[in-house]
């Protein structure tokens, strides 16, 4: 969860696990309070539940890092406030390790010294789970997302892209799927 904060939605039946919807939602920041921005991710939050009949919600954990700190106190805020709506809500919910969820949707954490050559440092953190995404479970994404204010394409939110591989994570270790599949057209 940050200002940008992937979701995706599963559908789990006889044990094959659908997702069914993904998409991202950008936190209002007019506000010059930090709180007002957890207030209206949790806003969000109803609205997407409101529309879905949603039973268990996942978050990632946070790893704090001296050399990555800055942001590191809202990242938390941002997860205690969807704990705190989720238990508001009456639904449980469960905390996922970065590192366990990327091993094992990715077969590795971090992205390769040759991923890292071709994309970039900061770009390969992101994509190289987009391209095991692909490679080891078949989805696909599109190459733009729909800006949530304006409904017009902009630059794809990668956020997404961690969302469905928390997904596929979830639904394979702690529901015990079978079989994950992407019905969200591309």
């Amino acid at each position: 969860p940050a200002e940008s904060t992937g979701i995706a939605l599963v559908e789990i039946k006889d044990g094959v696990a659908d997702i069914f919807h993904y998409a991202h939602i950008d936190v209002e920041r007019t506000s010059d309070f930090e709180g007002d921005w957890c207030i209206d991710l949790q806003k969000q939050l109803s609205l997407l539940i409101a529309d879905h009949e949603i039973s268990h919600v996942t978050v990632e954990d946070y790893f704090f890092s001296k050399k990555f700190a800055k942001g590191c106190n809202l990242n938390a805020a941002y997860r205690t406030a969807i704990w705190i709506w989720c238990r508001q809500n009456n639904l449980p919910y469960t905390i996922l390790n970065i590192s366990e969820w990327k091993k094992f949707v990715a077969g590795r954490s971090t992205a390769t010294n040759e991923q890292k050559a071709k994309w970039g440092k900061e770009p390969s953190k992101k994509l190289y789970m987009q391209q095991a995404l692909w490679d080891r479970w078949g989805f696909k994404f599109p190459n733009h997302s729909i800006s949530n204010t304006t409904g017009k394409p902009i630059l794809f939110r990668y956020d997404i892209v961690d969302a469905v591989a928390q997904a596929v994570y979830y639904a394979r270790i702690y529901a015990n799927a079978t079989k994950v599949t992407m019905s969200v057209p591309v």
